[in-house]
């Protein structure tokens, strides 16, 4: 898995391209309480 130096520029690509497509902007908080959520559910379906 890519550290997150090498996602950063795909993620600020893909908000880039969803806020162009349909106006989502994420804040930093919903930032960072959708990472959270993720991390928990990838803790959760790796048992």
């Amino acid at each position: 898995m890519p550290d997150e130096a090498a996602r950063e520029p795909a993620a600020d690509e893909a908000r880039r391209l969803l806020h162009e497509w349909n106006g989502y902007d994420p804040d930093e908080d919903e930032i960072a309480r959708l990472d959270a959520e993720l991390d928990r559910r990838l803790a959760e379906a790796r048992g």
